[in-house]
């Protein structure tokens, strides 16, 4: 079964509603924490939606070296009915260094990156035509005026405004033909067992 995007970015609103207190323990994590996010929404879809397929660095480019964070509806017939999707959140780093200006800097650089990246021409012909999504996850005020002028809206915020959901839905374009049917919307997404404290996740 396939859901559309506006099921999708549900689903992730409601994920990080339920799991934004969570993030202070990973964004000052050396690395960055798009590893976790990528796990632990996958987790929350399969349990909510196990009907549908989620794949994680999936290779869909024409780079073989490049890999998708998130393909929605990764085993849909049709590839317009596929969702891909990057990821960037912001690291605590900015916190860690003398510049805090530079983490800030990098975060709307790799969200730039990933725009770049999702340019069709840039997708692999078994792929080409599948909708494509940047996310980036703020708590950063002075950075919002950066990711509006990047082009992403912000569509849900948690714990009192202090964490931010951001998206950019880039390439839209569907032709739904008679032998692949519409997409499917879900119902509300219930509270699932990673978001309570005997999460495996939790600490």
């Amino acid at each position: 079964m396939e859901i559309d995007y506006q099921t999708f970015e549900s689903a992730l609103k409601n994920w990080c509603e339920l799991r934004y207190n969570e993030f202070k323990y990973y964004w000052p994590l050396n690395g960055g924490w798009e590893g976790w996010v990528q796990v632990d929404f996958a987790a929350y879809l399969q349990h909510n939606a196990p009907q549908v397929t989620l794949y994680r660095e999936k290779k869909i480019y024409t780079d073989p070296k490049k890999r998708v964070d998130w393909l929605v509806n990764g085993d849909a017939p049709n590839p317009r009915k596929r969702i891909a999707v990057e990821i960037k959140c912001l690291s605590g780093g900015i916190l860690n260094v003398k510049s805090p200006g530079t983490e800030l800097k990098k975060f709307i650089a790799g969200i730039q990156k990933d725009q770049r990246k999702l340019k069709q021409e840039n997708i692999s012909m078994d792929n080409r035509g599948c909708q494509t999504v940047v996310i980036a996850i703020n708590f950063a005020p002075e950075v919002q005026s950066s990711l509006e002028a990047a082009g992403l809206n912000c569509v849900t915020t948690a714990g009192d405004g202090e964490v931010q959901l951001w998206a950019q839905y880039i390439y839209t374009q569907m032709e739904v033909g008679p032998s692949f049917g519409a997409s499917t919307s879900l119902g509300p997404f219930a509270p699932n067992p990673l978001s309570t404290s005997s999460s495996m996740f939790s600490t």
